[in-house]
Order: structure tokens, then C-alpha cells, then sequence
């Protein structure tokens, strides 16, 4: 019976240790920390007394201050014990051996906190303590192009990323942009919900300079338009009515803008008003496309006209010496950039102007340059008398036959951006396949409004068409293989891949050359698994990730790209050397003056000449970089004694209005 009751009395002892001890590690750290030093120290004082009790007339230790010092000794170090005497040793080995416990629970509570606390910056879940810092709500692969473009730019930058994607996951993808030379960015990666409005107040939101709005790849169109509308209710409902920061939006359809600005309008869902900018994907993409098919290498300008590759634009404030002079002399004097257009006090902005649109230049008008750097050029140049050749006349664009290969929700965009860009008299056919139906409506809508192109929509299998080399695909002025859009889809282009590579063995087989390809695909990795060939370009996200961090670095040209990647209204061209300079030696200067002369802006040489014998070391820099997208360069903003190149396949870069 008396067993029992010892056992009993036993187990509940040690269920009240042990609950006590569960409830001394829910306690904080320091709390518990404090909690077994007074432990060890009312050990200590009890060892001592015992000391002192056991042994009262031992010299050696004659008082209480003399024992506490001896059983500290003792607890810290248990070789001290070596010294006792026989009659002590007992007592010593007690107190060492205690002494070891405690030491062990403190480095145990220690370790056990440290390791808490690694756990929780390995988590990402610890505050962000930032001001002015460029903020990315969500991720998707054009996240870490973002970090790589902003890398590039040399500005001093903070990207703090919040995501409910895996944190390491995350850090892989950011590193490459860490391998751009003389970068300036710092990356923070946090886990949580951008939906969540304490998440957001934990990376500080309210306090970035521009937050970018990217929904997770792995969401469909229809819930990441849900996903992005509910991340920017919640961002406006935690930001202040005085909030100054940029709201970068990434929409893959157009037809979201509407909804989506709609979170951003003043006392709709928050106090005050958000300042949106909504980049719809395909919009962007289908500019691009339609933009490529009209010259060969007009992608990799563009592409480099968007990327940080030390030549951008900028807006700079008008310098007093040029107040009350009309824009061509502003376009001569300044040197170091090249003057591409001007936004006036009023706001409106005008790119390559004519000479009627902007007739004096007024304090508050602001210049857009296209320079290595904001304010990184002077005044004071000068530009040659034009020389126009006598056969000088630019050649009037002839019709074009355009073929359109796949179908995804690019199209539509794509069709009237071909519209607007080809010559009048073009022929567009698409050949749809297996999506057909959709393709004929869409085609038939765009039939009845189109009165420049023609276009008619071919249901057969485009994959066998290509194949044999007996379809007029293969003989086009121009052919845009869409890609696939299948998110869930890792290999999706894989498709528009092989259609590639169909249509080249098409070719090859029936000895006819369409004169370009471009290939829409969905990774930007996917564009170093086919050789390039002169006249083919892929089209990548990455121009999208472009424009979002030329955006987010300098919002006020963020319209002046968009101009740009649009047929309409000012555009890009090629021209010939040959059209451009009379058959004599000429630099760049007389380029410029020649371009001026037509109401055009030249701004560089395509292809680039300082890169040929270079190309493999460019090609590993940018590998090195996460940029696998353009195996060509244009040479913009030269300087203006730059002899013209004599290679036969030399072009100037030109800005200028109209088809």
C-alpha cells in the first residue's frame, strides 16, 4: 500500500516537473534565461552553505564569501576539485556535478532559442525594417528578371520580395542578378500572404518607393485577376492618404485594366487614391511581335532600347542656356546623349517632334534623352550641315505577306498591332490547326473592321504544312509562331519550339527562306536551345520584366516606351547605310544631322561593330547574368566622331513617325 502511494506520489512529482518546465519554455528567451541563473544561483548559495555547515572550523574557508567563491569555482570548472582534501571531496564532486547540469540547461536554452531565431530568418517571416525600398507583392519567373534589369542599372536599391512561394526557392532564382558587375541591389526575401494585410505591414508597404503586383505562374487568368484585385485592396486599405510610392500592376490580359484600376480610385476601397500603372502582358507582347516582323534585328534593338545595358532613357530638366531655343538646336547641343524628345510644363510629351510641334523650348520643359545615365551629358556641340545622298529618298514600303502560326490570347492583340504596323495591301493568314474555330471568329471580327491588311484564317494543321515545305509559310515575308500558354505546363514551349524547327526543315527541304521568324515562348531560358539565325529572333516575358523595372526606376518614361512598342505614332527603323549618308566617309555627327534633316532622330548602328570577335564573352557575361534572350546588339548613342561602319550590313537606328 505504501508502494503505491510512493508511486503515485512519484508520477505526479514528475508530471509537475515537467509541466513546469513546458511552461518555463513557452516563457521569451531572456525571461528563461533569467529564470535558471537565479535557479543556478540559489544552488550555489545552498552548496555554500552546506560547505560551511558541514565544515565549520576548515580554515581554508572561513567565511561565507570564501564558500560562495569555492562553489562557483566548482560549478564552472570541474578540474578545481583536484586541489580539495580527502574530507572535501564528496561535497566537491556534488557541487561539480550540479555545476555541469545547470551549465548544460543554459547552453541547452541558448542553443534551443538560437536555433529559433535561425529558423526564423531562414522562414522569412521577420519584419522588414526599410524606407523607400522598391516592394515586389507575389512571384512568377519574371520576378528575378526584375531584380536582374534593376541589377544592371547601377542604382543604389533595396527589392524585398513577399511571396508564399518557398524562401530558398526564391533566393536561387534572385542570385544570378547578384553576378551583374557593380551592382548596387540588396534582396530580401519574406514569406507570407500579399493578400494578408498584416503581411504587408511587415515589409513595410506603406513606406516603398514602388510596389510591383505579379500573381503566382501557377495560377489561372481568371484567378490571378481575382489574386491581383484582392492584393491591391489590401495595400490600399493599409497605406496612408499621403502614400507617394508607384503601384506597378503585371496583367496578362488587357481586358483586366478596367477592373483592376478600379482599386486603385480615390474612396472606392481605401482612403486617398492609389497611383496605378497596369502592364498588360499580352498588350506588350503582341507590340513586340508585330514590331519584329516589319525589319530584320528590330527586335534586339528594342530589346536593348528596354534592357540597362548602359544606354536608357531618361527625362533631365531643360538647361537654362537652351530656354527660348527650338528643339533642333536642343537636339545639336547637347552632347553625350542624344536628344530624343521633350515633355513640356504642361505635360505633354512629344518624341522625335516636328518642327511646328514644340517651337521654343520654356523653363519647366524637361528633355528625354536617351544617355548612359540621368544628367550624364553636357551642352555646347554642334552638328555638321546635312548632306543628304542625291538618291536619298527613303524607299516606299511594299506589302508584305505575314503568317501567323498557333493561337493563344495574344492573337487578338497582335492582329490589330499588324494592322496598324504593315504596309498597306499586306496579307496576313493564320494558320490555327486544332483551335481553329476560335481563330476564324476572331480573324472574321478583325476582317470587318481591317481597311489596310487582308486577313483569312487557314484550319489546317500547321505542324505538317511546315513540315513538307509546301505552304507559302515557307516562303513569307514574315512568320510569328504564337506559344503556348498553358501555365501548368513546364514544357509548353516545347511546342512552339518544334514548330521552329518544322518550319526550317520546311525550308530547307522546298529551298525557300522566309525572310523572319519570331517565336513567341513562355520562359526566356527556352530561347538558348535553338540556334539563332540571321532574321529569326524569340520573343520572351523578359521584355515584360523590362518594362516593369524601367517603370519602377523612372515612371515618367515608362509612356515613352510604350509609344515605342507600338506601331502607331513614332517607331523604330532600320535603315540602310546607303539611304541615309552619301557614298563618302561620315561619322555619326553627320548621321544625326542627315536623320534631322528628314524629321527623323538617329540614335545608333545595328548591328553593333565594337562586338563582333566578341560574341562568345558576351554571350558567358550574360549567361552568368540570367539573360539568355538576344544573340545580337545595336550601338546606341555612339559618340558623335564614331566613324560610320563600312560593313554591307550596317544600319542606322532611327526614330520616325509613321508606317
Amino acid at each position: 500500500m505504501e508502494s503505491r502511494l510512493f508511486q503515485r506520489a512519484g508520477r505526479s512529482a514528475r508530471a509537475w516537473v515537467i509541466y513546469r518546465l513546458d511552461q518555463l519554455l513557452t516563457l521569451p528567451p531572456l525571461v528563461q534565461v533569467g529564470v535558471l541563473f537565479l535557479l543556478t544561483a540559489v544552488l550555489v548559495g545552498a552548496f555554500a552553505w552546506l560547505e560551511l555547515a558541514v565544515h565549520p572550523r576548515d580554515t581554508t574557508i572561513p567565511n561565507g564569501t570564501e564558500a560562495l567563491w569555492w562553489t562557483v569555482t566548482h560549478f564552472l570548472d570541474g578540474g578545481t576539485m583536484v586541489m580539495d582534501p580527502p574530507y572535501r571531496r564528496l561535497l566537491a564532486l556534488g557541487a561539480t556535478c550540479t555545476g555541469v547540469f545547470a551549465v548544460s540547461l543554459l547552453t541547452a536554452a541558448l542553443t534551443s532559442k538560437m536555433g529559433e531565431r535561425i529558423d526564423d530568418l531562414r522562414s522569412g517571416l521577420n519584419p522588414v525594417v526599410e524606407r523607400g525600398h522598391v516592394l515586389c507583392l507575389g512571384y512568377d519567373p519574371n520576378v528575378a528578371l526584375v531584380a536582374r534589369e534593376i541589377a544592371r542599372s547601377g542604382q543604389r536599391c533595396t527589392l524585398v520580395v513577399l511571396a508564399l512561394e518557398d524562401k530558398d526557392r526564391i533566393d536561387v532564382a534572385l542570385k544570378p542578378a547578384r553576378h551583374v558587375p557593380n551592382h548596387r541591389l540588396r534582396t530580401v526575401v519574406r514569406t507570407g500572404d500579399p493578400r494578408n494585410e498584416q503581411a504587408l505591414l511587415r515589409v513595410a508597404a506603406q513606406r516603398a518607393r514602388a510596389v510591383i503586383v505579379t500573381p503566382p505562374a501557377s495560377l489561372s487568368d481568371e484567378d490571378s485577376v481575382e489574386w491581383t484585385l484582392s492584393t491591391l485592396l489590401a495595400l490600399h486599405r493599409i497605406v496612408e492618404e499621403g502614400f507617394h510610392g508607384r503601384v506597378i500592376v503585371e496583367a496578362r490580359r488587357t481586358e483586366a485594366r478596367e477592373l483592376l484600376s478600379l482599386a486603385g480610385e480615390r474612396d472606392l476601397s481605401g482612403p486617398g487614391m492609389l497611383s496605378l500603372d497596369i502592364v498588360a502582358s499580352d498588350e506588350v507582347i503582341a507590340g513586340i511581335l508585330a514590331q519584329s516582323t516589319r525589319q530584320d534585328g528590330l527586335y534586339f534593338v528594342l530589346r536593348h532600347l528596354l534592357a540597362f545595358d548602359g544606354c536608357e532613357l531618361y527625362m533631365d530638366p531643360l538647361p537654362a542656356e537652351l530656354e527660348g531655343h527650338g528643339f533642333d538646336d536642343a537636339h545639336a547641343a547637347v552632347v553625350d546623349a542624344i536628344v530624343v524628345g521633350v515633355q513640356t510644363a504642361a505635360g505633354r510629351t512629344w518624341l522625335c517632334p516636328m518642327p511646328d510641334q514644340v517651337e521654343r523650348l520654356q523653363r519647366g520643359d524637361r528633355l528625354i534623352v536617351l544617355s548612359s545615365g540621368k544628367h550624364r551629358w553636357r551642352t555646347g556641340g554642334t552638328l555638321p550641315t546635312p548632306l543628304l545622298p542625291t538618291a536619298g529618298s527613303i524607299p516606299s514600303p511594299v506589302p508584305q505577306n505575314v503568317c501567323v502560326v498557333g493561337y493563344n490570347h495574344t492573337l487578338h492583340h497582335l492582329l490589330r498591332e499588324l494592322e496598324d504596323g504593315l504596309p498597306e495591301g499586306s496579307h496576313v493568314r493564320v494558320v490555327a490547326g486544332a483551335q481553329s474555330e476560335e481563330a476564324t471568329r476572331l480573324v472574321e471580327h478583325e476582317r470587318e473592321q481591317a481597311r489596310r491588311v487582308r486577313f483569312e484564317c487557314d484550319s489546317r494543321p500547321p505542324a505538317k504544312l511546315a513540315h513538307h515545305g509546301k505552304h507559302e509559310m515557307c516562303s513569307a515575308d514574315a512568320v510569328v509562331i504564337l506559344g503556348d500558354e498553358d501555365a501548368h505546363d513546364e514544357n509548353g514551349d516545347a511546342s512552339a519550339l518544334a514548330m521552329l524547327l518544322r518550319l526550317r526543315h520546311g525550308m530547307k527541304v522546298s529551298g525557300n527562306r522566309a525572310r523572319r521568324v519570331v517565336t513567341e515562348v513562355r520562359d526566356p531560358r527556352s530561347a538558348m536551345h535553338i540556334v539563332p539565325r540571321r532574321g529569326d529572333c524569340v520573343v520572351s516575358s523578359d521584355v515584360v520584366a523590362m518594362l516593369l523595372a524601367q517603370s519602377v526606376l523612372d515612371s515618367d518614361v515608362a509612356s515613352v516606351y510604350r509609344e515605342l512598342l507600338s506601331p502607331g505614332g513614332v517607331t523604330v527603323h532600320l535603315r540602310p547605310r546607303q539611304v541615309q549618308l552619301p557614298d563618302r566617309a561620315a561619322t555619326f555627327a553627320d548621321v544625326m544631322a542627315n536623320a534631322r534633316a528628314r524629321g527623323e532622330i538617329a540614335i545608333g548602328f545595328y548591328p553593333d561593330p565594337r562586338s563582333r570577335g566578341h560574341e562568345r564573352e558576351i554571350a558567358r557575361q550574360r549567361l552568368e547574368e540570367g539573360d539568355v534572350g538576344g544573340s545580337e546588339d545595336a550601338w546606341l548613342n555612339p559618340p558623335r566622331d564614331t566613324p560610320v561602319p563600312e560593313e554591307p550590313d550596317t544600319q542606322v537606328v532611327v526614330l520616325a513617325h509613321g508606317r
